[in-house]
């Protein structure tokens, strides 16, 4: 028999709520809360969902609970308990539930934003490899890269029927050689984190990670500039 995914996580969330004290949770309310959860604005929305039922989140390798998705249906809702949990507590009790339950075997993230989360964790973890893939735009400067990790200044979500997509922009900043030529000390790049998706909207296959860059020339004299500069390309899964 086949678990409904979205009906023992609002049970336990219920109990969650019931055993801090206070007001019991309206099984209705429940139910919008983890619709949130998955990324839908309702719950009727989660039920009308065919392309990618919650019946498959044991096959995705990354969970993205919506956390503003969540604050945003509890300041719809009336009459909640005032003992509530934040949004930030029903995310991490529901994906500590899932993960426990072995309903769900992959990694969480938990965070505000998806954006802030690739920016500030994800691609930090992935710096070797980004610099990696991008050694050899460095290499036509004069300048080393080992210090730092790269500086991302923006960052746009994508959301499509299929696949989420992160797109960050910003630079790598290195340390002059001052045995060399002064060529540029500084890549500009462009990092988009593909996110397919797989049991609802917030369960998703292991991200694609695509690197670009060039070469930065402001430094150039406008009259000395030319051609198109220098670009680097890679993917991982």
């Amino acid at each position: 028999m086949q678990i409904d995914i979205s009906k023992v996580c609002s049970d336990f969330l219920r109990s969650e709520v019931s055993a801090s004290g206070g007001e019991k949770l309206k099984a209705s309310h429940s139910r919008e809360l983890t619709a949130a959860f998955f990324g839908y604005k309702s719950h009727a929305a989660l039920l009308a969902e065919k392309e990618y039922p919650l019946e498959r989140l044991a096959e995705a390798d990354v969970l993205v609970p919506n956390v503003k998705l969540i604050e945003q249906r509890r300041n719809m809702l009336t009459g909640l308990p005032a003992s509530l949990l934040s949004s930030r507590e029903i995310a991490s009790k529901v994906s500590r539930f899932l993960q426990d339950q072995q309903y769900f075997r992959g990694r969480v993230w938990q965070y505000e934003l998806l954006e802030t989360y690739v920016t500030e964790v994800l691609l930090i973890e992935e710096d070797a490899f980004i610099m990696d893939e991008l050694s050899g735009v460095m290499a036509e400067t004069n300048a080393t890269f080992d210090t730092e990790f790269g500086y991302y200044e923006s960052a746009y979500v994508i959301e499509g029927d299929d696949t989420v997509i992160v797109e960050v922009e910003g630079q790598y900043n290195g340390s002059q050689d001052p045995e060399r030529p002064f060529c540029g000390d500084q890549i500009d790049m462009k990092v988009t984190v593909e996110l397919p998706r797989v049991a609802g909207r917030a369960a998703f296959a292991s991200p694609d990670i695509s690197a670009n860059g060039a070469v930065n020339n402001d430094w150039v004299a406008p009259e000395l500039q030319f051609g198109d500069g220098s670009t680097s390309a890679a993917h991982r899964k």
